[in-house]
This record gives structure tokens, C-alpha cells and sequence, in this order.
């Protein structure tokens, strides 16, 4: 059915913890708004592999709207599996029950005269204020490399890996050492069905311990202050400066523990393709015969389907938002929640989104005050703006 819905405060792009927390918070400054979510609640969560474990430990996993220490019955320094975790998060979702409109592939989001249109599927909807929740995962990212190998080599992201049966050939290659590619790299090596056979290009990714004195890692890091560091302060410029160009720490195994206990061979980064095969920045190759290659490495963000009504003022030069706390200052009424680093090294995460999303929820009600009182004064930020991963 094409037509276009009645017109709210907020349209929330995204049912995932970031736009379940966003609704949360709205609920409370009784704005009105509609979620749109192409598949369904915490999807990038659903779809997680088997064996898949969080990265954070329960004590960090929680949501604002369950008002707890941790995750519902689970032991604090424990690690969730993908089923725990989406319990958890569907317990999230029908406590703030929101307005959830699913199977809505948003196609465009325009900045239009007295707030925003935004096109899902053959329905168009209006609002004073777009809140973008689609989270720091949204688009499978892969190497240049991957363009040269031959049709002939299997791959799939790991977004799109779901358990050992989709194997089908005798060698993998994982590329990326980071978390997804070392989880599954391990479940692989469980299976003992590929003997030496299982190779990994490794990636510049910083190990830590697991623990320090007997304090479990996260504790120290959380005692320290480290997880709600600002990003624009001079401890964070530091900080996110080193974690943008080498992504989020692991906890081990390292790739040579899993070399030594698995017989896992290591390369390092994958370069590109020629006649000897797969070639590695530190000179060795591997012949693309019978071969699965799993790229583990990560997603990027893709914005161009947003359409301020100047451009330059809301986004970069690489299309990533110019915003401040996810208030994009220069396209008023445009927000984010979810943005890696949107203002701590946590903000991506469970135990992050939810004071983003508390913020832009009451810097939205306050532009609605504003508003109603017919003062709406947005300013448009001059030179001074800053792109969301500046550190």
C-alpha cells in the first residue's frame, strides 16, 4: 500500500539498541515518533554467528529502560552468547513497545521545508526530526585486494558467516585478526576438520590482557574512567586517534596461540593477487586452489541516501556526518545515535548508546519547545565543524 503517513516529532531509521533506546527516551519527553526498521529488532545481533560470544562482559550489556547492574540472570564477568544477548534485547523491546513499522528499507531522507521526508519502501513519512540509529555496522566493508582474486575462490563476509557447514572447501583464508575474525577462526579450528589448513592475514589490532592483578580487564579499564573518555577531549584525541586506524583491542587467543595450538598459518596483510596467488605484505603467498577466504574485516558507513539541503554542512568530505554529541548542527533536525565514537570509546556499544540517546532525545525536545514557542533559531555551524571520527 503507497501513501504517506501522518506526520510526527521524530522518525527513528533503525530498531537496533540504539533506536529501542532512542524510543526510550522520547517515550519519556512525550514526543511522538515511529521507528523504521527494514528487518527486524537487534537484526545485526540475530544474525550473529553460531558460537558467536559478546565482547563485552554482562555487567556492560545492559539498556537503559531495564534499569539493572547486568543482564537478567547472567554472571557479571561472563561472556553473552548471540542467544543470551538477543533474550536480553527483546525483554528491552517490549518494555518501550514502540511504534515499529518493519520491512521498511529506507530509500531516501530529505531535508524539505518545515523538517524531513523520508522515503521507505512505497510510503513516505514526515517529521520535524530524523534520528539515523542503523549503528556503526551497516555496510560489509572489504579489502581493494578482494576486487583481484579470481571468481573461482569462495568468499563471504563475516556478517554473512553463520557456522562451519557453510564451508565447503578443504583451506580457509581469514582476513583480519580482529574480534569477529578470531572468534571465528577458533570455532573453525574446534571443529578439527581442516588440520593445517586454516590461514590468517593478520591485522595491526592491540591485545590485552584478559586480566591484570586478577581484576578482569574490563573492571581496570572501567576503573580507570577509560570507557566514558570523551572523544574531543585531549586524553580521547589521543586515545581514538590509535583505535580508528587499528580498530577496537581483542582479548586473546592471539593469532599465535591459535598458530601454536591449532597449527593455523600466518600472513601478514592480505595485498592483493598474481600468478603465485594470494600475496601478503610480508612476502609469502598462498596458492587460491580449493580455497574459502571469510573477510573479518569490519563495516564502513554509507550516508548517501541522506539529502540535507546543504550538503557540506551536514556531511565530510567521506560522507561520514559533521555533528556534535550526534546533533548535526548544520542540517537541523538531523541526528545519529549509535556513531562509532559518537562522544565516548563506548558509544557503539550496549553499554554506551544509552547517554547518547538521552541527549539527543532532550536536545530534541528542546527544538521542539522552541519550536511551539515559534523560536526556532537552528544555527548552521560555520568552518568550525568537526567530522564525527575527528578525535
Amino acid at each position: 500500500m503507497s501513501g504517506t503517513a501522518s506526520r510526527s516529532d521524530v522518525i527513528i531509521i533503525g530498531g537496533g539498541q540504539a533506536g529501542v533506546s532512542l524510543a526510550y527516551y522520547l517515550s519519556q519527553c512525550n514526543l511522538s515518533y515511529v521507528v523504521l526498521e527494514r528487518d527486524r529488532p537487534f537484526a545485526s545481533w540475530r544474525g550473529r554467528w553460531d558460537g558467536f560470544r559478546a565482547n563485552t562482559p554482562n555487567w556492560m550489556n545492559t539498556l537503559p529502560m531495564l534499569d539493572q547492574r547486568r543482564m537478567p540472570r547472567a554472571e557479571a564477568d561472563k561472556f553473552a552468547s548471540r542467544d543470551e544477548l538477543v533474550r536480553y534485547l527483546d525483554e528491552c523491546l517490549r518494555v518501550v513497545d514502540p511504534p515499529l513499522v518493519l520491512g521498511a528499507d529506507v530509500t531516501s531522507v530529505r531535508e524539505v521545508e518545515g523538517g524531513w521526508e523520508v522515503r521507505a519502501a512505497d510510503r513516505s513519512y514526515r517529521a520535524d526530526n530524523v534520528a539515523v540509529c542503523t549503528g556503526a555496522m551497516n555496510t560489509p566493508r572489504v579489502p581493494a585486494a578482494a576486487r583481484q582474486l579470481p571468481t573461482h575462490i569462495h568468499t563471504l563476509h563475516s556478517s554473512e558467516y553463520v557456522s562451519p557447514e557453510q564451508i565447503t572447501t578443504a583451506n580457509v583464508l581469514v582476513v583480519g585478526s580482529a574480534s569477529s575474525g578470531m572468534q571465528i577462526l577458533r570455532l573453525l579450528a574446534e571443529t578439527g576438520r581442516f588440520g593445517g589448513r586454516l590461514h590468517l592475514a593478520t591485522s595491526r589490532v592491540l591485545v590485552l590482557p584478559k586480566h591484570v592483578a586478577g581484576v578482569p580487564i574490563h573492571r581496570v579499564v572501567n576503573a580507570f574512567g577509560l570507557f566514558d573518555v570523551r572523544t574531543r577531549s585531549p586524553l580521547g584525541k589521543m586515545m581514538y586517534s590509535g583505535l580508528e586506524t587499528r580498530g577496537d583491542p581483542i582479548m586473546p587467543p592471539t593469532p599465535k596461540q591459535l598458530a601454536k595450538q591449532y597449527g593455523v598459518q600466518l600472513y601478514g596483510k592480505l595485498t592483493g593477487f598474481d600468478a603465485s596467488g594470494l600475496r601478503f605484505a610480508d612476502g609469502q603467498a598462498l596458492a587460491p586452489g580449493d580455497l574459502t577466504v571469510i573477510w573479518c574485516t569490519g563495516f564502513r558507513s554509507d550516508y548517501a541516501y541522506i539529502e540535507p539541503l546543504d550538503r557540506s554542512a551536514a556531511f565530510d568530505a567521506d560522507g561520514l556526518p559533521l555533528h556534535v554529541r550526534g546533533v548535526v548542527e548544520g542540517a537541523p533536525g538531523l541526528y545519529f545515535v549509535g556513531l562509532r565514537y559518537q562522544h565516548t570509546s563506548a558509544s557503539h556499544d550496549i553499554y554506551g548508546v544509552g547517554q547518547d540517546a538521552r541527549y539527543v532525545a532532550e536536545h530534541i525536545q528542546r527544538r521542539a519547545v522552541r519550536r511551539q514557542q515559534g523560536g526556532d533559531h537552528d544555527r548552521r555551524p560555520g568552518p568550525d565543524r568537526l567530522p564525527q571520527t575527528a578525535p
